[in-house]
């Protein structure tokens, strides 16, 4: 991948002070508890955006099941987990979206459009509140109202840190094509690439553009 700068958001959406009641300002007890009950079901949720929910996503069939149940399951875990520390303590540093830019950029080598990248994300996002909502109780509307608040506040941080890496990504490859074809250019003019007298410059990372590899997603 091409470096960059981390420009993108750091995940710190849903970082509220304490409040003066001793639970988190903004996240009641209720529905702290609440989020807490569908932890241990984070790797089971995991296997079901990874073999269930992502099947909506055009040529995500063809993605081979070593990937789905590794790399694509293995993100979606630490998305989840990521949302249970900010559950616990909203004031502790939780790292940031980096493996979130990570899949993005690669996401963007291997020219996946972008829209279906952002819509793997929303999608992941619809499967925890799935999960939430089968874990209330009878009177906690107001704490799953709670949690839906932070959901979307995660969310928003999370598809702008991937939509920012993405494209960082793709100008990066944009930058590497032409150069490539100005070396190409050179190598014609100066006469070392007629005649087998060269080797034409190595093609650039990430020669698929995103209109031609809807086959895959993540």
């Amino acid at each position: 991948m091409a470096e960059r700068g981390n420009a993108a958001g750091s995940g710190a959406a849903g970082e509220d002070e304490r409040g003066t009641d001793g639970g988190v300002a903004g996240l009641s007890d209720a529905a702290r508890e609440l989020a807490l009950r569908c932890e241990p079901r984070v790797n089971e949720l995991a296997r079901r955006m990874a073999r269930d929910a992502f099947e909506r996503i055009p040529g995500y069939a063809a993605i081979p099941g070593d990937m789905k149940d590794l790399e694509i399951a293995a993100t979606a875990r630490y998305g989840m987990r990521l949302f249970m520390r900010r559950v616990r303590d909203p004031n502790a540093r939780h790292g940031d979206n980096g493996l979130f830019r990570e899949r993005a950029a690669q996401r963007a080598e291997e020219g996946v459009p972008l829209h279906l990248l952002l819509r793997s994300h929303s999608m992941g996002v619809h499967v925890l509140w799935q999960a939430l909502r089968e874990s209330a109780r009878p009177g906690e509307d107001a704490a799953l109202t709670e949690l839906a608040d932070l959901l979307l506040r995660t969310h928003e941080s999370t598809i702008g840190a991937v939509a920012q890496a993405y494209m960082d990504e793709r100008a990066a490859l944009d930058a590497e094509r032409r150069e490539h074809r100005r070396s190409l250019v050179r190598a014609l003019l100066d006469g070392s690439l007629g005649a087998g007298t060269g080797a034409a410059p190595p093609c650039p990372r990430g020669t698929g553009t995103p209109d031609s590899a809807a086959d895959h997603a993540e």
